[in-house]
């Protein structure tokens, strides 16, 4: 375990889980003001500016339902993400969207921030790195079959 000095709470740097959710939330925002998502292949996509890249909007927001339901049973810091799941499901199945989802939405994003700024930089990091194995390992079994 590394010196709490040395390992400070994500809360010191908001701006780490800010950038998480970026994209996500510049999602919804077009979602409320037009009604519409940016579509490739018939996948929604968003473009990451920092990395100059388009995403997959449903695969990240599976890894970041992913990262809160183990940072809730791991380290015991509950979050709600049904509504996120909800919100995944649709997308991906071009189901409408209400803006009862988009509100929900909007309070579970709330309560994920919450919880990840009360991780310390190496639990967040730690949980990160699982997602990413767990979405290689997905993968990797996808295209075995």
């Amino acid at each position: 375990m590394k010196h709490r000095r040395l390992d400070p709470y994500l809360r010191t740097c908001p701006w780490k889980v800010f950038a998480v959710w970026r994209p996500i939330e510049s999602i919804l925002h077009r979602m409320e003001a037009d009604g519409t998502v940016e579509v490739a292949r018939w996948q929604v996509i968003f473009r990451e500016d920092s990395a100059g890249g388009w995403y997959d909007a449903v695969a990240a927001l599976r890894g970041i339902i992913q990262f809160h339901e183990i940072a809730a049973t791991k380290l015991n810091r509950p979050a709600n993400v049904g509504a996120l799941e909800i919100l995944a499901n649709k997308l991906e199945y071009g189901s409408p969207i209400f803006e009862t989802d988009l509100t929900a939405v909007r309070a579970c994003i709330a309560t994920c921030k919450s919880q990840a700024m009360q991780l310390r930089i190496s639990e967040a990091t730690s949980i990160v790195d699982t997602v990413r194995i767990s979405a290689e390992m997905e993968k990797l079994q996808r295209n075995a079959a």
